[in-house]
């Protein structure tokens, strides 16, 4: 009883190391023409946003790049950073906001045109009064759900942030984005 014992954990070790043994020569052979890899660098995109408005009393600067990989034709997934700062001068009121985040997206193409999005996204804020002195950061979460519609690399979609944090860059409210990816 004793051998058959000893004899089934011998094979139960051996087994998993054969294994990993044919695993890694398979893995460091080179692929036949008909192989493929999994990974296919024409797939990667590139897109995000830019994006700036002045006025009288105000001034506003957006850039967020992002790359991502097409799963397949109708899926893309990825990642991106943002930048953006927010400036208001009315008066002697003078009022800034930096934010600095990172996302990860994912965005489905259905029937070719229509397009829906989610992306959760942390965003670092700091902010300044200069005169009434009151500064401060704070982590700001977000996530992003959209819908809208694909017309080769343009996309158009209205967007929501469901997090609703207080000092989100998005505010409170739907608003429309414009991109392109290539």
């Amino acid at each position: 009883m004793k051998n058959i014992l000893f004899i089934s954990l011998i094979v139960s070790i051996l087994t998993p190391l054969s294994a990993q043994m044919n695993k890694t020569a398979t893995a460091t052979a080179t692929p036949t023409p008909t192989q493929k890899y999994w990974f296919d660098k024409s797939k990667i995109t590139f897109g995000g946003a830019l994006g700036a408005s002045f006025g009288n009393n105000y001034t506003s600067v957006l850039i967020a790049p992002q790359i991502g990989y097409n799963f397949t034709k109708y899926f893309n997934a990825g990642f991106g950073l943002q930048y953006a700062y927010y400036g208001e001068k009315s008066g002697s009121v003078s009022n800034s906001m930096n934010y600095f985040g990172m996302n990860v997206y994912g965005r489905a193409t259905i029937a070719n045109y229509f397009m829906v999005l989610m992306q959760p996204e942390v965003n670092r804020v700091w902010w300044s009064n200069k005169n009434s002195g009151n500064n401060g950061t704070e982590f700001v979460p977000a996530l992003l759900v959209g819908a809208g519609v694909r017309i080769s690399n343009v996309f158009m979609m209205l967007e929501y942030d469901v997090v609703q944090n207080e000092y989100s860059p998005y505010g409170q409210t739907i608003f429309y984005a414009v991109g392109v990816v290539f």
